[in-house]
């Protein structure tokens, strides 16, 4: 991420989008901070998730989209859609985290299903390293959903007259009625840890790791612990755009959960941490 860069190398809108399969629910594991590295799965394209078990909640179809800064191949200069997903077609709730380089084009995210209006959890957050950019993370539960599944949000030009950098994830939580609990932090250095939400019961656990580098020329990595499996990420990626890896984990004890995310080149990150029951 960088705000001030006022040019760009020719970049593509990435997508990535998925549906469902391995690894069942974990129980409580509240691992503190570790220097070690992650013996979790490594970043790459959007990947499945692990299973649904009917009568609990359970991660489902999940989706990215980024537009680079100034990015001369976005679709639309108003909007950002993901790309389409699959989802019940009822009964799901929708996590929705976004990331901006301007952080005054924050809007509500709407979807192809008219769900409204999104409940935005807690407020969005300024990075310490980028003051004028920020995330921020919505939920919509008991979602009407179905094939060609797509969540939107609004963008536009920055201060500059630059198209802004953006960067929207989604994922369904499949008969998650209720949001149970969720934090934020920023970590302006590792060790990358998200504070712990707790659960009373059967639990779909959604992270979003939000990094502050600048990844010029420099690929990056983001990896959590805990049993986490990521399931989007454009870390991969160059030049100016919002850095960002989700992963899930689905859970059935009560307890408090959370993860810490392994990230190279070093830099800080907000972690956002989701609990759907």
């Amino acid at each position: 991420m960088r705000m001030d860069v006022a040019w760009m190398l020719a970049a593509a809108v990435v997508a990535a989008g998925c549906g469902k399969s391995p690894a069942g629910p974990d129980g409580p594991t509240d691992h503190p901070p570790s220097d070690s590295p992650s013996d979790g799965p490594s970043d790459g394209p959007g990947v499945d998730v692990p299973p649904h078990i009917p009568g609990m909640p359970g991660a489902g179809a999940h989706g990215m989209r980024f537009y680079h800064l100034g990015d001369p191949s976005a679709p639309s200069t108003s909007s950002i859609t993901t790309p389409a997903m699959t989802t019940q077609a009822t009964g799901s709730t929708i996590v929705v985290s976004v990331g901006r380089g301007d952080d005054t084009l924050f809007a509500l995210p709407t979807d192809t299903r008219g769900n409204a209006p999104y409940q935005q959890q807690g407020q969005m957050h300024p990075y310490a390293r980028w003051p004028d950019s920020g995330t921020a993370l919505y939920a919509f539960p008991s979602a009407r959903g179905g094939t060609g599944f797509q969540v939107t949000t609004s963008t536009g030009d920055n201060a500059r007259g630059q198209l802004d950098e953006v960067t929207l994830a989604a994922v369904e939580v499949i008969e998650g009625t209720r949001i149970k609990d969720a934090q934020w932090i920023e970590r302006t250095s590792p060790p990358l840890t998200s504070p712990s939400v707790t659960t009373d019961g059967p639990a779909t656990l959604v992270a979003f790791w939000w990094g502050d580098g600048f990844p010029d020329t420099t690929p990056q990595t983001a990896s959590p612990n805990n049993g986490f499996v990521v399931v989007d990420t454009n870390v991969e990626q160059l030049h100016s755009y919002v850095q960002c890896a989700v992963a899930v984990k689905n859970v059935k004890d009560p307890g408090s959960y959370n993860v810490t995310w392994t990230a190279t080149p070093v830099q800080g990150a907000q972690p956002w941490l989701i609990a759907v029951q």
